[in-house]
């Protein structure tokens, strides 16, 4: 049996999507249409304290997301427990529990989603990287964590039930076009343990394909409505993934870059569309020249970012802007207690802590 499986990027929503009817007609082709659910709806709950921003979406999301034709929807994110717990569970309950992955009570969050269609028996999964609101053995509800203890075993275990296992994971380093190597290994991990495909949504880009043991990783596919924060073209452009599975076998997929623009998504001619795929993959295919990226971007990440986070957690001057002074006398006025928020945000996050290790490194040899 032929079956067509659709995976899309992050979604938020403000406003309402309106579909081209190119975009329409391919959605229909396919039995599986999922997407990552960022944020949670409004309404419900109140905000966690959080270093980094806030995210909730329209208390009608879910209506608009199933109108779309969404059928699955992974929500292991760094975002869906901004407003704790009922504004999560509120946002499941909305959509269906039974269409959700990676997310909920532990036992919610960690279980395999079985759809089996023409007797093929499809798994589903989601993780995300560390973050407010992981399930990393403290806490009752949140979201799937990828580096938990029990994921490799988990994987292993589904994989024997199932015909094909697919792998939604979100995470990794925002706005760099590659993963950096601490992914890609953890991400061959997870096939090595199991996995058929290996999905990645959260750096807000479009990032390559590679295989290994001749199966496929997608490490980004970058955001497919995402209103608000930025309004630029690498923000609204993202990817739809479409597997094509014969007799529970992959043997083809097709790669689609979709441009956000307004409340309207159009699909970007299939040539571009080649072209980025083709280029960010073989980005990843010289191992030198793709480690000498990585570390140059990492120095990049330090000094426009990260630099910034160690410094105000230690009460100390982020930048030289006038309103970074009046904080930082403020700060020292009023406190002078390290944050341990923003340190557990620098040191317990999986992409912060990497970024910022291999950038120090590489100072420290320049030295």
């Amino acid at each position: 049996m032929h079956h067509k499986l659709l995976f899309v990027g992050d979604i938020v929503l403000e406003t309402e999507p309106v579909l081209s009817t190119e975009l329409q007609e391919m959605f229909a082709e396919n039995v599986i249409r999922s997407c990552n659910v960022e944020a949670p709806l409004r309404g419900k709950g109140h905000a966690i304290e959080k270093t980094g921003p806030l995210l909730n979406q329209r208390p009608d999301a879910a209506r608009l997301l199933q109108t779309m034709g969404f059928n699955l929807f992974a929500m292991a994110n760094n975002h869906i427990f901004d407003y704790g717990e009922e504004a999560m569970i509120h946002t499941i309950s909305s959509l269906d529990e039974e269409e959700t992955i990676g997310a909920g009570d532990k036992e919610q969050a960690y279980r395999l989603l079985v759809r089996t269609i023409d007797n093929i028996r499809y798994g589903f999964l989601a993780y995300g990287e560390n973050g407010y609101g992981a399930l990393d053995g403290k806490s009752t509800s949140g979201y799937a964590w990828v580096n938990h203890p029990r994921v490799n075993s988990d994987i292993a275990a589904y994989r024997a039930t199932v015909d094909m296992l697919i792998v939604q994971v979100h995470a990794g380093v925002e706005m760099i076009d590659v993963p950096i190597p601490e992914w890609r290994d953890r991400y061959r991990e997870l096939i090595h343990c199991g996995a058929d495909i290996v999905i990645g949504h959260h750096p807000h880009i479009v990032q390559g394909v590679e295989y290994y043991k001749s199966k496929p990783i997608f490490y980004s596919l970058g955001n497919f409505y995402f209103d608000g924060i930025a309004n630029t073209s690498i923000w609204n452009t993202g990817a739809i993934l479409q597997l094509e599975v014969k007799d529970g076998q992959l043997y083809a997929f097709d790669f689609h870059l979709v441009e956000k623009n307004g409340q309207k998504l159009v699909l970007k001619p299939q040539d571009e569309s080649k072209k980025i795929l083709e280029k960010r993959s073989e980005m990843m295919s010289n191992e030198s020249e793709y480690l000498e990226y990585i570390n140059k971007v990492a120095v990049q990440e330090w000094q426009k970012h990260h630099s910034n986070y160690y410094a105000k957690a230690f009460n100390g001057l982020s930048s030289y802007t006038f309103r970074s002074l009046l904080k930082y006398v403020k700060r020292l006025i009023f406190s002078r207690k390290i944050d341990y928020n923003i340190m557990w945000h620098n040191l317990a996050i999986e992409s912060n802590l990497w970024i910022v290790r291999r950038a120090i490194e590489r100072l420290h040899r320049q030295k």
